[in-house]
């Protein structure tokens, strides 16, 4: 796919390569401080697929000017991911050709839900094109330890549960419990292209002692500059997902890193969790915007979402 807009002198295209997506998206995680990882650039690349990284050149000029991720997950949902473009092209309708390549992809994929998050100064932008705000996201954090040692708390588990490794547990139970707490169904993301191979990725489940195959609740962390990302963490209980981010938590206490988590707030329990272990309100709330309004049932009132899903795994990847 690629448009060159009459008169226009700039053409959207997917990105060629990992190489290339990552050579002008890295940096802008850096400059944005969008507490990311070099490594995330594989991970979302792997989920978006060759054709569904998209990015914005000058007609006289293959280098990449700014980009836009439309992810599509199995079960026809999508997310809207790192809407970025060099300040010097901004204003001249280079955004607005991203953003309705971006709509089209989801029109060819017949895409029925579609959400993004974005910070307030976005939302009039994303309005206009047709998006409306039904909850926020709050981003929390916890420093360094050096800065704020951790609060210890016992992992007391109640009869029938057991703590496993995370990459103990098989990915289509990941999955499926994604799906329950999302509505999107995301086998390309916990596989082990995405996520398992890479070094810097960890986590602990809760599972059944009598049923392996019933999972309760489970947390991610992964590496970002400067520290740690945790997330998602979904849990059946309040107690259970405390006893998931203490453990967490408690592995790398050690590092020299800040912690970032960001909270699903229509669970009035997430950022609950959270301060008890010594989190506090990192000063930036996000905007969960759905196109024309339509939200998954899982993330609507009275969806599981709401119960169960105490931190989501990425705000650029819903």
């Amino acid at each position: 796919m690629a448009s060159l807009t009459p008169n226009s002198e700039f053409i959207v295209r997917p990105a060629k390569s990992l190489e290339e997506a990552r050579n002008f998206w890295w940096p802008q995680m850096q400059k944005l401080q969008w507490y990311r990882d070099f490594n995330d650039g594989q991970t979302h690349y792997a989920v978006a697929g060759k054709e569904g990284w998209l990015v914005v050149q000058s007609k006289d000029d293959e280098t990449a000017e700014g980009c836009i991720v439309p992810f599509v997950y199995a079960n026809s949902t999508g997310w809207v991911g790192f809407f970025i473009v060099n300040e010097q092209h901004r204003g001249k309708g280079w955004g607005a050709a991203l953003f309705e390549s971006l709509l089209k992809f989801y029109a060819d994929h017949k895409t029925g839900f579609v959400g993004l998050d974005g910070v307030a100064e976005q939302v009039p932008t994303y309005e206009r094109r047709g998006f409306v705000t039904k909850c926020p996201l709050v981003l929390m954090v916890h420093p360094s330890v050096s800065e704020a040692p951790l609060i210890k708390a016992d992992f007391n588990l109640e009869e029938g549960e057991k703590l496993v490794d995370l990459c103990d547990v098989p990915h289509r139970l990941l999955i499926e419990s994604d799906l329950a707490h999302t509505g999107f169904e995301r086998p390309k993301l916990w596989s082990d292209e995405a996520l398992f191979s890479r070094p810097d990725v960890y986590g602990y489940a809760l599972v059944s002692s009598k049923d392996a195959n019933k999972l309760l609740g489970w947390v991610m962390v992964r590496r970002m500059e400067h520290g740690h990302r945790f997330g998602p963490l979904l849990a059946d209980s309040y107690k259970q997902a405390f006893v998931l981010l203490n453990k967490a938590m408690q592995d790398i206490e050690s590092s020299k890193g800040s912690m970032i988590a960001e909270i699903f707030s229509p669970n009035p329990e997430g950022r609950k969790v959270f301060e008890e272990l010594g989190w506090k309100w990192g000063g930036v709330d996000y905007h969960r915007m759905w196109l024309n309004g339509k939200v998954p049932k899982e993330q609507d009132a009275g969806g599981r979402g709401e119960k169960g899903m105490f931190a989501i795994f990425d705000a650029a990847e819903g």
